[in-house]
């Protein structure tokens, strides 16, 4: 549930982000969300919708962009990508479950955008 926190987060940087810019109302939002991050997707938007009513970003539509886990193995060397959550992780080429990640587990705002 703590993608509350994190929407309420992004709606302030929203408003703030429309405020410097002189915007009157925020259409979109462009979000990068890694595999990883613990944000579910699914539940993004419908909290936005929640929180936002009666401010300027209410009916801003969220684009999710998702962010795959990459991990390096620590055994052959080579990347293995996982575009969704598994049971487990192992690397795509040797098999080996020792892994290192390199990437999706982040939280980004891509982009705001303004009218």
């Amino acid at each position: 549930m703590h993608e509350l926190g994190i929407m309420t987060d992004v709606l302030d940087t929203a408003l703030r982000v429309a405020e410097q810019n002189g915007g009157k109302k925020v259409t979109k939002i462009t979000l990068k969300i890694g595999l990883m991050s613990g944000v579910i997707p699914e539940y993004v938007q419908s909290f936005f919708d929640v929180i936002s009513k009666g401010t300027a970003a209410e009916g801003a539509d969220i684009i999710i962009e998702p962010d795959p886990a990459v991990f390096v193995c620590r055994k052959c060397g080579e990347k293995t990508v996982y575009n969704a959550l598994g049971p487990e992780y192992v690397c795509g080429s040797c098999g080996s479950q020792a892994l290192r990640m390199l990437s999706g587990c982040g939280f980004q705002i891509v982009s705001v955008g303004i009218i």
